[in-house]
């Protein structure tokens, strides 16, 4: 599901029935970033992908994963959604997911949400210009195809 929102935000959603449908997710994420320089995206699909492991090994399936791009404060903000989500137990499988969203997101968390938890995870994008057209309504000149 695409959707556009206001002040310049595209909204993805997709849901997660196990770990081969990380390809579509890794997918979606490299088409919303088009404009952004290739270390941005590789942050992003690092990130997109820790969180949907996470999801698919440590929670009850499926789990909802929605990304949402800003396009005026350049970043891409992923929440994955699950029914008992839980981190993982294993001290070096915490460090490594640790790791990884402390070195690439500008800030992540977990909240626990009606029906289950949510982790999120919010990607700097520096690469990417903002983009304060009005008259193109906040979105660059290359959309998204509606699905």
């Amino acid at each position: 599901m695409s959707v556009a929102r206001q002040y310049g935000e595209r909204l993805e959603q997709l849901t997660l029935n196990g770990l081969a449908e990380l390809g579509g997710m890794r997918e979606l994420v490299r088409a919303l970033l088009f404009d952004c320089g290739q270390d941005d995206v590789i942050d992003a699909v690092l990130v997109a992908d820790e969180l949907g492991t996470l999801a698919c090994e440590y929670g009850d399936l499926p789990a909802t994963v929605r990304v949402a791009r800003s396009y005026q404060r350049p970043s891409l903000r992923i929440s994955v959604s699950a029914p008992h989500l839980a981190l993982p137990m294993s001290p070096s499988r915490a460090r490594t997911s640790r790791h990884v969203l402390e070195a690439c997101t500008a800030a992540w968390g977990i909240g626990a949400e009606e029906g289950g938890m949510t982790l999120w995870a919010c990607v700097a994008l520096p690469s990417a210009a903002a983009w304060q057209d009005a008259e193109r309504d906040g979105f660059p000149e290359q959309r998204l195809p509606v699905r």
